[in-house]
């Protein structure tokens, strides 16, 4: 893997602000940017991964060489980790410059916590570290064999070069093709025409506002149109909430999104969090709007070539 020179790595959002989320198993992960404190933890993942020698050769075999190699593939590369929040280091992805804005991507999950969602999290954070930080193109290296992370990098946007009778493939994203989600505001693909429910109102009338409207949830806001929670359509599926107070149903900590942030977060946050829609606020927390999957399959579809736009 042969290295080049690596743009500045904390400018990037990652590094700002580690991602959190809760994985398949439901236990809570961060990924945040590689930083020397955490050498031992990650060398010790590298040793007890098993069975070695199985990534393309990686990690080595000899417990001295992998230790080595650990230290060689952290100096001069973007590296991002994940940690459990019980302390040990479960996951790792690495970008390792290899010719002008060009780089070759490693990502490696301990093996107690493969298929957990954690490799995909971990991916989508690293393709936006290598958009952030410059690079043009990722190329990686698979087996062919290995199903599931064909099916992560497929998912993900990279293509294969070729087809050929080699048991390794070759593939590159375009990183170019990020440019679209990481430049539109969440503002220029939400639903304006948002329905809203005072918090005061009883919960027979949100039940008529869902059979009006065709919407998965109800933001619930305050008599000067703050944001105050939100309410779906589970909360009221017993006969006994329709006697209440929206106020004492809906969801109170409510995840929201300002206007000017942009829809990658916006995407994220649908994923992680397996919401249906996100209210959008302005700076005085005040409902401008909603954004949800179908928001930004149509915004999309107007704008992108080949649509109506």
């Amino acid at each position: 893997m042969k290295t080049a020179a690596l743009p500045d790595m904390q400018v990037s959002t990652i590094f700002r602000t580690p991602h959190v989320f809760l994985d398949k198993r439901g236990s809570p992960v961060i990924v945040r940017g590689y930083e020397p404190q955490f050498l031992s933890g990650l060398t010790a993942m590298y040793l007890a991964f098993s069975p070695r020698a199985s990534i393309g050769g990686v990690p080595p075999v000899n417990d001295s060489e992998c230790s080595a190699w650990v230290r060689r593939i952290t100096t001069r590369t973007a590296s991002l980790i994940a940690l459990s929040f019980d302390g040990p280091v479960i996951g790792h992805a690495v970008l390792f410059p290899i010719r002008k804005r060009m780089c070759e991507l490693l990502i490696v999950v301990a093996p107690p916590y493969q298929k957990s969602g954690i490799g995909t999290q971990m991916m989508r954070c690293i393709i936006q570290l290598g958009y952030e930080i410059g690079f043009l193109k990722i190329w990686l290296s698979v087996h062919r064999t290995n199903f599931v992370a064909l099916h992560l990098y497929n998912k993900c946007g990279f293509e294969c070069l070729a087809f050929t009778d080699s048991p390794q493939v070759e593939m590159l994203l375009d990183l170019k093709r990020y440019h679209p989600t990481a430049h539109v505001r969440v503002a220029d693909a939400m639903n304006r025409n948002v329905v809203t429910v005072p918090a005061g109102n009883s919960c027979r009338q949100a039940v008529e506002l869902f059979l009006n409207n065709a919407v998965d949830a109800l933001p619930v806001v305050t008599g000067d149109n703050r944001l105050a929670g939100i309410i779906s359509q589970t909360d009221l599926i017993f006969k006994a909430n329709l006697h209440r107070r929206v106020c004492e149903v809906a969801t109170m900590e409510v995840v929201s999104l300002h206007e000017h942030c942009t829809i990658d977060k916006a995407i994220r946050l649908l994923q992680t969090r397996k919401l249906r829609s996100i209210p959008v606020v302005d700076t005085r927390h005040r409902v401008v709007g909603i954004i949800g999957r179908r928001d930004i399959l149509a915004h999309y579809f107007k704008t992108y070539p080949g649509g109506p736009g």
